[in-house]
């Protein structure tokens, strides 16, 4: 047995706490200079659920508390690619998060009913979370997800303000270029290049439909510009649709 494991032992539980807690601490702060910003992902629930069967899993229909665009992760990135699981011992602990529950069924909703409750909470802290432990702002579970949650209810960062400002809303039978929905976003987080925008199309009815939008926040949390701002499944072509929270198949 080597002599840090004998000091371990005979350190009072508590002792053995706080030391292997600032031990996951410093393994963050040195992942703290593989990232620079955080991709601050969005996701239209409609769209979501509509894709749910081509990512193999099922969607019966929205929570009553989700009314807008929900979370789907923070991420560190380091130029075009993310920064991901940086601490394979700090594990998810529900408990932690626990009271910010209410707040992620409405923002940051698990919308696949064939998968474990907390799944995407904790997939969300293994692969991102971690790595954002090395900034004060989100160095813990709480605090990670309570940002992200903060960021989604203001009106600065809600695509749907952005959109509705130019008549860009959810409807059944419009659709939008994506050369509008991008210049309607890039004024209103007064950027001079695209944001990256994520396309799906919806099986029954082959529409294009608005799934994501991803901005790219510093580490004070301010938009700036993303590195890849290329669209994905998107092509200038495409009439985006963007189905309402009231009808999200729109299928008559």
């Amino acid at each position: 047995m080597g002599s840090q494991q004998i000091e371990l032992k005979k350190m009072p539980v508590r002792g053995v706490v706080i030391v292997l807690f600032l031990a996951l601490i410093n393994t963050a702060i040195s992942w703290d200079k593989k990232w620079t910003y955080f991709v601050f992902a969005q996701e239209w629930p409609p769209s979501f659920c509509n894709d749910a069967p081509q990512m193999r899993h099922t969607c019966k229909g929205l929570p009553k508390p989700v009314k807008t665009w929900t979370v789907h992760g923070l991420w560190p990135n380091k130029g075009k690619h993310k920064v991901e699981n940086c601490s394979d011992s700090w594990h998810f602990n529900w408990t932690k998060v626990k009271p910010l529950q209410k707040q992620l069924e409405t923002s940051w909703p698990n919308l696949f009913v064939d998968t474990n409750f907390t799944q995407l909470w904790k997939h969300e802290w293994t692969a991102h979370g971690t790595c954002a432990a090395s900034l004060e702002a989100t160095n813990n579970e709480f605090r990670y997800f309570q940002k992200a949650l903060s960021l989604n209810s203001v009106t600065a960062f809600n695509p749907q303000t952005a959109l509705e400002k130019v008549g860009i809303t959810p409807s059944c039978t419009r659709a939008y270029s994506v050369k509008a929905i991008q210049k309607a976003l890039m004024k209103y987080f007064r950027l001079d290049t695209p944001l990256k925008i994520i396309c799906a199309m919806q099986r029954v009815t082959g529409r294009t439909m608005l799934l994501e939008i991803h901005m790219a926040l510093s580490k004070t949390f301010n938009v700036t510009r993303m590195p890849d701002h290329s669209t994905s499944c998107c092509t200038p072509a495409d009439q985006i649709y963007i189905f309402p929270i009231s009808d999200m198949h729109c299928f008559q």
